[in-house]
């Protein structure tokens, strides 16, 4: 996977974020911090070495989405695969 790939599954969570109608607004800010850090990633591939950490942090909101929020809950798994071969 490339860093293009994060910019589509970036596009897509954004998408999915805007018409998901999410009321909670601590996942509403969550999944607000995490687009905000893997946009830092997108945008500073070579510089940006907390892979780890936003991998953990992923995988945390991706399973609370996943019974409410399937498709947003699919996008994060992507993205923490993505996060996860970065690392190597």
């Amino acid at each position: 996977m490339s860093n293009q790939d994060l910019h589509d599954f970036l596009t897509q969570l954004k998408e999915q974020r805007k018409g998901s109608g999410i009321v909670d607004t601590e996942y509403q800010n969550r999944l607000d911090e995490i687009v905000e850090s893997l946009e830092q990633q997108a945008l500073y591939p070579d510089t940006f070495d907390q892979h780890s950490a936003l991998a953990e942090q992923v995988s945390g909101l991706m399973v609370d989405f996943e019974a409410e929020h399937p498709v947003i809950g699919s996008l994060l798994s992507g993205i923490h695969r993505l996060l996860n071969n970065f690392q190597t």
